[in-house]
C-alpha cells in the first residue's frame, strides 16, 4: 500500500516479508521411446498432481522405418497409486483407445497380475501379430499409422492416486522390449521420474517484481527485423532448429520467427484457406496459422499479428516447436537469485497453432476424404500437453491445448524451500508427435505472487491539522506465509523509500474462509494532514 501526505511530502507503504522425456534413438534413428502420464482428473484446464486423482501413463513405441519383432511393454503400478480396473490399453498418439484388454491373463494380449502390468504388441493379422503368448510384430507401416510411413503406438494403463500431499510418486521405470533382423532380442528401460503429489494453487491472483527467468530476453526471446532469429541455448539438443519453409519445421525440429508463414511466399495474413494450395504455400505444411509473438499484444488471448519484416523494422520472437514422435524435453534453464520460502508463478503463454494437423490411425490425414476426426468438429490431431519439471521432479501439466485460434496462460505456483535460491526449470513435451502437437511458446515467467491489501479508514482520510492519526492495512493471502512486514515513507513521490520502522513480524495469519489474513497499523504523527491512494 501506498500513502500521500500532501503537506509535508511524506509517502507511507507496507511491505510484507517480500524481501520482499525419456527417449531412445536406436538402428540409426528408426525406432524411438517415450514415457508420459496424463492427469485425467485435470482434464483440459491442467494442473499438480493431488491426492485422489487420475492418472493414465502411457508409454510409446514408434517404428518409422523397417521391422521390428518380440515387442513387449511391462510396468509396474506404483507404489502410492492404485490401479484401475479394466483400463489396459493401447491408444493412438491422439489418446483415442485402439485396442481395449481384459484384466486377466490368458485371453488377450494385455493382463495385470497382481502389481504388474504386460501388453504384448503388434497386431497386423498378416505379421506375426501378438497373442496372450507371443510378443508381436511392428512394422513402420503398420497401424496406427502416420501418413503410412510411421506406426505410433502407446501402450497404457490408469492408476488413481493415494500419496499424501507432499509425497512422490514415480512414473517412471518400465520396459520395452523389441528385436531386429537376425539381432538378439533387446530391452529399453525408461528411466526414473518422480511426481510431487502437490496442492494445485493454481496461478497466482497477482505477482510483483522483476521476472527472474533472466534467460532469453527474460522469456520473451527478443525481437528484430530478421524473420527467423536463429537457434536458443535452452532447447535442449533433442531438437533442431530451422528458419521457416515451405515444411519447415518439421517433426523433432523448432524455430525462433516473428511470422510464421513459409519463406518461399512471404505474407502477413491468416487468411489464406486451409490447406493453402498456392505454388508455393503461404503456410508451413499449407495448414499451419500465421501469426506474430504474444509479447505485448493488446489482446493478451489473439497476440500480434505476424510481423511485416519488410515494411518494419523489427518484430517479437516467438518459440515455435514442432514435437517429437518422442517424449522429451523441449525448454530449460537454471533460475537464480530467488528468495526461499517464498511463493512463485511459474507460467508462460502457448498457443496451438495447427487446426488442421490430423492424422487418424488409418493414416489418412485432416485434408483428405475418409479423415476420421480427433473429437467431434476437431481435426487438430494432437493436442499439446507440456510438463513443468523443477529440479528433476515433475509439478504441474498443461493438460490438452486444443485448437481455438487462441494464445492462454498456463502455470501453477511453486513454494522454495527454506533455503533455496535457485532452481532448474525444464518444460516436457509430454505428448507424441506426429498430426498435430504444434504449438508457440513466449513470454515464460517467473513471478513472485504478492498478497492484496486493504487500506483504512479509508483511501482519502481527512485529519484536521496538528492531530495524529493510526492508518491500517489489512494483508490478505491465499499463502500463510507473508508475515513480515515494515513501513517505509517517500518525499519524492515514490522515487525513493527510506524504513520509518524495523522490521516486524512474524504476524499470525487467520483463515477468514477465502484468504488468509492480519491487520497491521501505523500512527502519523501530528501536523499532517493525509489521504490514502494505490499505486
Amino acid at each position: 500500500m501506498k500513502l500521500t501526505v500532501p503537506r509535508a511530502s511524506h509517502l507511507f507503504h507496507l511491505m510484507p516479508g517480500l524481501v520482499l522425456l525419456l527417449s531412445l534413438n536406436a538402428s540409426a534413428q528408426n525406432i524411438d521411446f517415450g514415457k508420459s502420464y496424463v492427469n485425467v482428473t485435470k482434464g483440459l484446464n491442467g494442473g499438480t498432481v493431488e491426492t485422489g486423482d487420475t492418472l493414465e501413463i502411457r508409454a510409446s513405441i514408434v517404428v518409422r522405418s523397417g521391422t521390428y519383432d518380440s515387442c513387449r511393454y511391462q510396468d509396474a503400478v506404483p507404489a502410492g497409486t492404485v490401479y484401475i480396473p479394466g483400463t489396459v490399453r493401447v491408444l493412438t498418439n491422439e489418446g483415442k483407445i485402439y485396442k481395449q484388454f481384459t484384466d486377466a491373463a490368458g485371453d488377450d494380449p494385455g493382463r495385470i497380475t497382481g502389481a504388474n502390468i504386460t501388453i504384448n504388441l503388434g497386431y497386423n493379422p498378416a505379421a506375426a501379430p501378438a497373442t496372450a503368448l507371443r510378443r508381436g510384430r511392428i512394422a513402420n507401416t503398420h497401424k496406427p499409422s502416420f501418413f503410412g510411413s510411421t506406426c505410433i503406438m502407446i501402450a497404457s494403463f490408469r492408476i488413481r492416486v493415494t500419496a499424501a500431499l507432499g509425497t512422490n510418486i514415480s512414473t517412471g521405470g518400465g520396459n520395452m522390449t523389441y528385436k531386429s533382423g537376425i539381432l538378439a532380442v533387446q530391452t529399453f528401460t525408461f528411466p526414473a521420474n518422480t511426481v510431487r503429489v502437490y496442492t494445485n494453487y493454481g496461478i497466482c491472483a497477482n505477482t510483483v517484481g522483476v521476472n527472474s527467468i533472466g534467460t532469453e530476453s527474460n522469456g520473451t526471446f527478443g525481437f528484430g527485423k530478421p524473420r527467423n532469429r536463429g537457434n536458443s541455448v535452452n532447447v535442449p539438443p533433442g531438437y533442431t532448429y530451422s528458419p521457416f519453409t515451405t515444411n519447415m519445421p518439421n517433426d523433432y525440429y523448432y524455430g525462433i520467427a516473428n511470422n510464421t508463414s513459409t519463406q518461399t511466399n512471404y505474407t502477413t495474413l491468416n487468411t489464406w484457406p486451409k490447406p493453402d494450395n498456392s505454388t508455393p504455400t503461404h503456410r508451413v505444411f499449407s495448414v499451419w496459422d500465421i501469426i506474430g509473438d504474444h509479447t505485448g499484444a493488446a489482446s493478451p488471448t489473439l497476440g500480434n499479428p505476424a510481423a511485416d519484416t519488410v515494411a518494419n523494422n523489427f518484430g517479437g520472437y516467438m518459440l515455435i516447436i514442432n514435437a517429437a514422435y518422442r517424449i522429451d524435453s523441449a525448454f530449460q534453464q537454471t533460475i537464480s537469485g530467488l528468495c526461499p520460502n517464498t511463493y512463485y508463478e511459474i507460467s508462460c503463454w502457448m498457443r496451438n497453432i495447427c487446426s488442421k494437423c490430423g492424422c487418424d490411425s488409418n493414416g489418412v490425414g485432416a485434408s483428405n476424404s475418409g479423415y476420421i476426426p480427433t473429437g467431434a468438429g476437431d481435426s487438430s490431431g494432437v493436442a499439446p500437453n507440456l510438463t513443468f519439471d523443477i529440479d528433476g521432479v515433475d509439478y504441474y501439466t498443461t493438460g490438452k491445448l486444443l485448437y481455438n485460434g487462441r494464445w492462454v496462460k498456463k502455470g501453477f505456483t511453486y513454494l522454495t524451500g527454506p533455503s533455496q535460491s535457485s532452481f532448474t526449470m525444464k518444460f516436457f513435451n509430454n505428448a507424441p508427435g506426429g498430426g498435430g502437437n504444434d504449438w508457440a511458446l513466449d513470454d515464460i515467467s517467473v513471478s513472485t505472487c504478492s498478497p492484496n491489501m486493504k487500506y483504512s479508514p479509508s483511501l482519502n482520510p481527512i485529519v484536521c491539522d496538528s492531530n495524529s492519526i493510526t492508518i491500517y492495512d489489512t494483508v490478505r493471502s491465499f499463502f500463510n506465509n507473508y508475515t513480515y512486514y515494515k513501513w517505509q515513507r517517500s518525499t519524492d513521490g515514490g522515487g525513493t523509500w527510506t524504513d520509518i520502522t524495523a522490521p516486524s513480524g512474524p504476524a499470525t495469519p487467520v483463515w477468514n474462509g477465502s484468504a488468509w489474513e492480519y491487520v497491521v497499523s501505523y500512527t502519523v504523527t501530528s501536523g499532517f494532514h493525509i489521504y490514502c491512494r494505490r499505486e
